[in-house]
């Protein structure tokens, strides 16, 4: 572990103030932006790093973090891999259409629900600059583990059902494209050790409240990935109650029999449980080389 990233982890860190100095240290174009009082740092680069033949691919992770917790996993882990990966691109001789947002307000929806969401007022003006079809990504957790995880939340059960097609319109074509294009780049770079899972909402749904579709990227442990899978493809009632459960986050009494199915490192999160100790190497080379794969990816815009 870094020394940069130990003092990502400080306690009473102004975390904006720190991702920005980072940045600004390295000579990476970045602007601090306000929105519904809260506050993100959106990561551009040089103009010939973008080609508008091309989809724009825009890479997000939530710099806040549970109140009296160290947030390593949730979300320090994700944070300091787009701070590596904009270092990189800015180096980068070619173009690669990724913009960066490291966002604010992600753990404090608050009474106003998901419209209090940094992500909502931050969605909602990206559509209203016309970028409502660009590629967003979220990486959050992305720690602890070995095995890539591609969240369903939001998404259709079904990559084909062509009945929700029809029903969701726009928003669920563009929603079903994304998410077909993260599986290629997830077998591409982790054949073997990637799943379609639900997970817990995260800045995704700020984002799906805008019209914006997002795919949320993160890692588990195998083993606990594949006790959730298979009890995924349990009878229908429990699968419906389990992903409801799954992605509304909200713990459960030690006796309800879905509580040994619900994957340990999310129980960590918004614990003093998420701290360093808890992270695990090969999280960050799956998810470093999940990045590298999507910055090369350029799919032609639509």
């Amino acid at each position: 572990m870094t020394t940069t990233f130990e003092a990502f982890l400080g306690e009473n860190l102004d975390r904006v103030a720190f991702i920005s100095a980072w940045l600004r240290s390295r000579d990476i174009r970045h602007t601090v932006v306000e929105l519904a009082g809260k506050r993100h740092i959106v990561v551009t680069f040089a103009p010939e790093a973008y080609d508008p033949r091309f989809r724009m691919k825009t890479l997000i992770a939530h710099h806040d973090r549970a109140a009296g917790t160290q947030g390593a996993n949730d979300n320090s882990a994700a944070c300091y891999l787009l701070m590596q990966l904009s270092e990189r691109l800015s180096r980068a001789g070619a173009a690669h259409n990724v913009r960066i947002i490291f966002t604010d307000g992600e753990e404090t929806a608050g009474a106003r629900g998901i419209t209090g969401q940094g992500a909502f007022a931050l969605g909602s003006g990206l559509r209203k600059l016309g970028n409502g079809e660009d590629d967003v990504y979220v990486f959050d957790a992305c720690g602890r583990g070995d095995t890539l995880i591609l969240s369903t939340a939001g998404f259709p059960a079904e990559a084909d059902d062509r009945r929700g097609r029809d029903r969701k319109g726009r928003l669920y074509e563009l929603m079903d494209d994304l998410h077909r294009r993260a599986a290629e780049l997830a077998r591409a770079v982790s054949a073997e050790a990637w799943v379609r899972l639900p997970t817990p909402y995260s800045d995704n749904a700020g984002f799906l409240a805008a019209g914006i579709p997002a795919q949320v990227i993160t890692v588990l442990p195998h083993q606990e990935a594949s006790v959730l899978l298979a009890s995924l493809a349990g009878h229908a009632s429990d699968v419906d109650r389990l992903s409801r459960v799954i992605v509304a986050n909200k713990p459960l009494d030690g006796d309800d029999p879905l509580a040994p199915i619900i994957p340990e490192t999310w129980k960590m999160l918004h614990t003093e449980r998420d701290n360093a100790a808890s992270l695990t190497a090969p999280a960050f080379t799956l998810t470093e080389t999940f990045l590298s794969a999507l910055a090369t990816r350029m799919d032609l815009a639509i």
